[in-house]
């Protein structure tokens, strides 16, 4: 299925003119809705439809729940003559400003610098129990601000600190936290899968699950 094909607005049923709650609002609804654990979604679609229709919608929101991105891809959608790959996540992604850190020992016009502690990376590299403290250990060795990495992911401060305290009670579901570690990670640098998969299996644990 070609997800670039399909309008990103369509797939999460907002108008392109909604406010940006509103697009957060619209993809908690659609997840909830193209889940595997909602058994009347099989009533309607089989398993591969289902996570095709879950990969749209995680790929509208991608974009729309991104402010850069949507802007991005407000303009494109206008013009004449736009091909179905130059709305795509990826595509768009890679037009837009928005600048990760990277590992450097110099200065970088647009970049974070920071001092690179190999033996620390190292130490990064063989983690699997990962939790919110460290997180914040990456985020200020890399001398990320809070409110700095809220910019770049586009994520609440709030939920951010609540993550790096692991605070359930101040956080949404536990698919949109893992949302939220999956981008800090990325900015971050880190393995997304590994830093995922054990942020959550502690995460849950404060949840009794």
């Amino acid at each position: 299925m070609e997800t670039a094909a399909y309008n990103y607005y369509d797939i999460l049923e907002v108008s392109p003119h909604c406010a940006q709650h509103e697009v957060t609002t619209a993809y908690e609804r659609a997840r909830t809705t193209y889940a595997g654990e909602n058994p009347a979604i099989y009533t309607i679609f089989s398993d591969e439809e289902a996570r095709d229709l879950l990969k749209l919608v995680e790929e509208a929101y991608s974009v729309l729940g991104n402010k850069t991105l949507r802007a991005i891809y407000d303009e494109k959608l206008v013009q004449a003559g736009v091909r179905h790959e130059d709305l795509s996540y990826e595509t768009l992604k890679a037009q837009s400003q928005i600048h990760v850190p990277e590992r450097a020992n110099k200065p970088q016009q647009g970049k974070i610098e920071y001092k690179v502690d190999d033996s620390f990376e190292k130490e990064l590299l063989s983690l699997s129990d990962w939790n919110g403290d460290w997180l914040k250990k990456v985020r200020e060795y890399k001398k990320i601000p809070l409110e700095r990495l809220s910019e770049i992911t586009k994520i609440s401060a709030y939920y951010i600190n609540a993550i790096e305290k692991c605070d359930p009670t101040n956080l949404p579901a536990p698919v949109f936290v893992r949302g939220y570690v999956s981008q800090i990670s990325k900015v971050l640098g880190l393995n997304e899968k590994a830093v995922c998969d054990g942020y959550m299996k502690n995460f849950k644990a404060t949840l009794g699950q």
